[in-house]
């Protein structure tokens, strides 16, 4: 069996440190979000009773002490499959499980009165709340069918991309399409009474053509989900724009989380964003869900929606895919120099104000081949550590087993002690983190392969106008501890030469950095240490 043993690499000269300069005042941070679902949470679906809603109100303390300032919830509105529906297969707007249809009431997660006590509960206890929302598409069943002679020509003269016969049902060589959407007499404040027919979706005329879904670019008319909206229509738009302003000024969310915007022109989401009431002054907190591994369309979409004056994030995919390969494989598998320029800040451009970073979602928690598998903490001590806005996830918060959607009998649990090890890493942000970060290991010294920089990646983060931040140490070698020697003053940031500095997650261990600048760091095997300038008799841990 081998033993733990320290490897020590001396970098002579100062690195060269790779990263974004940016203008950013030194504050506190308050901004994990979490995202406060997951895809099969419980139901009493015999009873038709939601509990999600309570049940998050339950939390609102634990969440709040925990260092959790917002939480993205699921989409509050009825969906087409009633009770079981975890809400993207949507169908009325209006309907937040409190009028009767598909068969239920309530929704999966409860009833309106539940969700404004849980969107209250929160408030008082100083969290926000992200509702997430679909724009792209609204689902029907068979009470919905109407004849549909757009699809019957399409159809028939064999445009663009399939509509699916699925989705078809041929009567007198017509095609009827579950596209006529009809609700009960809504009586609600701001509530609207209206129907949703074909000309309201794609192919919504005769010169509209679906297109493929292939690839990671922009495609507003895919028919990839139910009956895929026409965003392009005025009437699709302005709808779609009161429901967002009913959900902020009405309902009472702080944000929204929108779902699949590869579906959605720039241009339609801009109006939306810019609809909405102010929060606090400012325009309300919106994340987008542009899936794609390619991160040049995220920010290209990005920049499109700003183009038409609407501030937007973006959840961090390609990072999302790093973490993963990081964690999953060995240390001899995953060279973690590939860090320095991962994800939509270091590897795109995209400026951290508009970035959220996560380890897993909702979507990838129901896809074995996208879980995380094992060393879930390396992940969380990134994403807490570094820019960005982090979201934590609840199943790896709370430890529950997680099911692939398609084969129930391959399951994942993240660990118990995981919790405790984001709690600690959500404090230290709060207290030490802030402004701009430096990668401070990037090359592996001299092309060896065996160099513990292939297995180390150090950066060091600015402080939070208190405190002088911290330098993180992150460690995938697969049995040893390693450490590196290096120049800890990146252009910009504090001298930190002659000062000790403590490592906050073992503060048995100190060193000084030299007068030259340089420090030798380590970290454990599959593990993390973060680094911070010892104050005095200060007591740590924190």
């Amino acid at each position: 069996m081998k033993v733990n043993k320290t490897f020590s690499l001396f970098l002579l000269l100062g690195l060269t440190a790779c990263y974004t300069q940016r203008e950013e005042p030194l504050q506190p941070l308050d901004d994990v979000m979490m995202q406060a679902f997951y895809w099969d949470v419980p139901v009493d679906d015999q009873a038709k009773d939601g509990t999600w809603w309570d049940h998050l109100s339950s939390l609102a303390p634990e969440l709040r002490t925990a260092g959790i300032s917002s939480l993205w919830t699921p989409i509050p509105a009825k969906g087409n499959w009633g009770i079981y529906d975890s809400g993207y297969g949507i169908y009325d707007h209006y309907d937040l499980g409190n009028y009767e249809q598909k068969g239920t009431i309530e929704t999966r997660y409860g009833s309106r009165a539940e969700l404004e006590h849980m969107i209250a509960t929160m408030h008082k206890a100083g969290i926000k709340v992200y509702s997430d929302v679909v724009l792209n598409h609204l689902y029907g069943g068979d009470e919905n069918f109407e004849a549909n002679p757009v699809v019957t020509a399409y159809v028939k003269a064999g445009r663009g991309e399939p509509y699916p016969e699925s989705d078809i049902q041929w009567k007198n060589d017509t095609a009827y399409t579950r596209t006529h959407l009809f609700f009960p007499k809504h009586t609600g404040k701001g509530e609207p009474n209206y129907e949703w027919h074909y000309q309201h979706f794609h192919p919504s005329s005769t010169s509209d053509s679906l297109t493929d879904f292939t690839d990671d670019v922009l495609r507003p008319r895919t028919k990839f989900f139910g009956n895929d909206l026409d965003t392009y229509n005025e009437e699709v738009q302005q709808r779609l724009c009161n429901w967002g302003k009913w959900l902020k000024g009405t309902i009472g969310f702080d944000g929204f989380r929108l779902d699949f915007v590869r579906g959605l022109q720039p241009e339609f989401v801009s109006r939306w964003v810019n609809g909405l009431p102010l929060q606090d002054g400012q325009q309300p907190f919106i994340v987008g869900e542009y899936w794609a591994e390619d991160g040049r369309y995220i920010k290209e979409w990005v920049d499109s929606v700003a183009k038409g004056g609407a501030d937007i994030h973006a959840f961090d995919f390609p990072l999302k895919f790093t973490l993963t390969e990081m964690c999953n494989k060995s240390g001899d598998e995953f060279d973690m120099s590939r860090l320095a320029h991962a994800g939509m800040i270091r590897g795109f451009g995209l400026p951290a104000d508009n970035v959220v970073t996560f380890v897993d979602n909702h979507d990838t928690g129901k896809e074995h081949d996208k879980w995380l598998v094992k060393d879930y903490a390396l992940a969380y001590a990134y994403i807490l550590t570094h820019e960005g806005t982090p979201c934590v996830f609840y199943p790896h918060f709370y430890a529950v087993t997680q099911h692939d959607v398609d084969n129930p009998s391959l399951e994942v649990t993240a660990p118990t002690d995981l919790q405790q090890a984001i709690r600690q890493l959500i404090d230290i942000r709060r207290q030490y983190l802030g402004g701009t970060l430096a990668v401070l290991a990037e090359e592996i010294a001299g092309g060896d392969l065996q160099s513990p920089t292939k297995n180390l990646y150090v950066a060091r983060r600015q402080g939070n106008g208190v405190k002088d931040g911290a330098i993180i140490v992150l460690n995938n070698h697969n049995t040893d501890t390693l450490s590196i020697t290096l120049n800890v003053n990146p252009d910009g940031f504090t001298d930190w030469s002659g000062q000790m500095l403590v490592n906050l997650l073992n503060p048995k261990e100190t060193i000084t950095v030299g007068n030259d600048g340089q420090a030798t760091l380590s970290a454990p095997n599959r593990g993390y240490s973060i680094w911070v300038l010892k104050i005095g008799n200060m007591k740590y841990p924190l």
